[in-house]
């Protein structure tokens, strides 16, 4: 059975009928679902899968490895690299294949160092640039060069890449990607599996592309808790700190606040993490912004409880339908500042020693902090209850 159908246009009150194409056809082939992804990125759904490669910049195409040809090849402006591999399902030869084919680019790039990815994408981008940095100079990046050069080297070093396998109708068997996976312990990747099927206009040349993630892994190292062989006398607490951040955009975000934070304290917010997403359905969704990552608490209704970056700060926005219950936000806020004797200001709390309200201050009021969240989870409850 067919998972999706074709869309219909509506354009006023007439239906507009569209006719998926065949990628089978000789019109379509691999390299024109390469050029389409090359010349259009955005296609990709690639926040859905890791925040921390959005934005991502187009490279080059056929990037020659030791390994075979890499068919995209993208960078974001924090050195984070995508690669991508297009493939038509037209037979089970290619559906056992790609797999392992777009894990083995991935450890081949992992032997390079900067200077040689450098070289190597530039000659096979045909680029005018003299450098990948002077590409992300146009695009009004605010990163320096220094910075640029040495994230990319940390990322290649660690095999930190988000593989995607784009295709016109991904059949691939769950457990031979696990078998390819397991095979590949030295690299922290994420796989994503994303399906293009492509509409085209009855009367018009006008193409409709609805992409779609049909599957993705965590990294390598999520897998090992498929199967837990832990005596149960081990602590819950290790449990939950085990059990989280192993995403690459997760754990780059630890990364950088412990930078800023230290270890110790970057660990207890983990935790803390984990405790609200067991005991009160609080989930963490990661995201990218400009300057810093970012981590979102927010119940399944949308309601967000704060947005905390990795630099430690606290911003107290951002509620989507909530947005427009001002007053009931602001009184969750407000009961926060009482605690640490400060007040609200623009979108963040400012103590009473007129610092800033961080993640470190909300660490050492954590307690009181969760009897604040219980107290607005059962009235957003209650509100919801009345509206019904």
């Amino acid at each position: 059975m067919r998972q999706h159908s074709a869309p219909v246009i509506i354009k006023g009150n007439k239906e507009v009928s569209v006719e998926k194409i065949s990628l089978s056809s000789t019109e379509f082939d691999e390299k024109w679902i390469q050029k389409l992804c090359f010349d259009n990125p955005h296609l990709l759904p690639i926040t859905e899968l890791e925040p921390a490669f959005g934005g991502m910049i187009p490279i080059c195409r056929e990037l020659a490895t030791n390994s075979g040809f890499v068919d995209l090849l993208y960078i974001n402006e924090d050195g984070f690299i995508t690669i991508g591999e297009c493939k038509l399902w037209r037979n089970p030869e290619a559906q056992r294949k790609v797999v392992g084919q777009i894990l083995d680019y991935a450890k081949e790039l992992a032997k390079w160092n900067y200077s040689k990815f450098e070289s190597e994408c530039l000659r096979a981008g045909k680029r005018r640039e003299k450098s990948l940095f002077e590409i992300f100079q146009k695009f009004d990046s605010d990163i320096e060069e220094a910075d640029f050069i040495d994230n990319v080297q940390k990322n290649l070093k660690k095999g930190r890449f988000l593989l995607l396998i784009i295709g016109d109708g991904i059949r691939e068997n769950m457990e031979e990607i696990v078998k390819y996976i397991h095979r590949s312990a030295n690299l922290h990747f994420t796989l994503g599996l994303i399906e293009l099927p492509i509409f085209k206009k009855t009367y018009e040349d006008e193409l409709i592309v609805t992409p779609r993630i049909l599957a993705k892994t965590k990294e390598i190292e999520r897998i090992i808790h498929t199967i837990s062989d832990k005596p149960v006398e081990e602590s819950i607490e290790q449990e939950q700190r085990e059990e989280r951040s192993f995403s690459i955009t997760e754990k780059v975000f630890f990364e950088r606040l412990e930078s800023k934070i230290g270890v110790e304290k970057t660990r207890d917010f983990e935790l803390l993490v984990a405790t609200l997403e067991s005991q009160f359905n609080i989930k963490p969704s990661f995201g990218r912004g400009k300057k810093y990552g970012s981590i979102n608490l927010k119940l399944p209704n949308g309601y967000n409880f704060g947005t905390l970056s990795d630099d430690s700060t606290i911003q107290f926005i951002g509620n989507g339908r909530w947005k427009d219950n001002n007053e009931f936000h602001l009184k969750y806020i407000e009961k926060i500042a009482n605690v640490v004797n400060g007040r609200f200001e623009w979108k963040y709390i400012k103590k009473s020693d007129k610092q800033w309200f961080n993640i470190p201050d909300l660490l050492e009021i954590k307690d009181k902090w969760i009897e604040i969240l219980k107290e607005t989870i059962d009235e957003i409850y209650r509100i919801e209850e009345e509206n019904d």
